[in-house]
């Protein structure tokens, strides 16, 4: 045991050797720029001098630019790791765009889903493949918005993204079009806060509270689909958390002020 932590100990050093200290330099800027964020992103979840709150277009562009896609933007220019970190993964990505703009499907929608992703393409060797193994799907709401009718639903309004995309096909690579496989998962994000006329609609959609009571999460089996409703209190004190060892480390403040 002795031996193979001396081994381990060694490679460590080796490893810090090769680094270069720009590269640390610009890690430790990196990580300054979530810092920044994240108190940016504060401020704006605030009432505003005209007694409203700001419009959901500002956290969008926050987290990824709006009428963008992901062969446009690069790793830099987005924030998906305010939601959650894996979304920095995946094979493409369409911001506030028409779903039959998106070059993966062959669809005439004109839905416009804030944000989905497509998982990575998965190897396929028959025409009915898909290729890609799974959506997700991103909905903003106006910061501390209330009032929620049957016209807006946040549920419904994402149920009929995955309908409209079910029905349509999939185009893989190659430009061929192919259906898109009955068992691909969805897994879909409503970012909002959470007043009473949500929590009604989140219940008669039949998704259940969270432990920590700052969201709701489901799966509807019909569409095989996860929905969870993040707060945006829980959105961010969750970045929060994710990143306070690195901002420890810069010394950093943890909280955004």
């Amino acid at each position: 045991m002795a031996v193979v932590i001396i081994e381990y100990k060694l490679r460590i050093q080796e490893f810090f050797a090769g680094v270069e200290k720009l590269k640390a330099t610009d890690l430790a800027r990196y990580v300054c720029h979530r810092r920044a964020i994240l108190a940016f992103l504060k401020t704006q979840l605030c009432l505003e001098d005209d007694g409203k709150y700001p419009k959901e277009d500002r956290i969008h562009n926050i987290v990824f630019p709006m009428g963008k896609s992901s062969d446009e933007i690069t790793f830099a220019e987005h924030n998906l790791w305010l939601v959650d970190e894996r979304f920095v993964y995946h094979q493409f990505l369409s911001s506030d765009q028409p779903i039959r703009a998106i070059p993966l499907l062959q669809n005439d929608s004109q839905g416009e889903p804030d944000i989905i992703m497509f998982d990575k393409a998965c190897a396929f060797s028959a025409s009915s493949d898909s290729p890609f193994s799974s959506v997700t799907i991103i909905e903003f709401k106006r910061p501390m918005r209330s009032g929620y009718g049957s016209n807006d639903n946040p549920f419904v309004q994402v149920r009929k993204y995955i309908e409209a995309i079910r029905e349509g096909r999939a185009r893989t690579p190659d430009g061929r079009d192919v259906p898109i496989l009955e068992g691909t998962p969805f897994y879909c994000y409503i970012v909002c806060d959470i007043h009473d006329s949500l929590e009604k609609q989140a219940f008669d959609f039949e998704l259940y509270p969270t432990p920590d009571g700052q969201g709701f999460f489901g799966y509807k089996r019909q569409y095989n689909a996860y929905f969870e409703v993040i707060s945006y209190t829980k959105m961010v004190g969750d970045a929060q958390k994710r990143n306070a060892a690195f901002f420890e480390k810069l010394g950093l403040p943890h909280r955004a002020s």
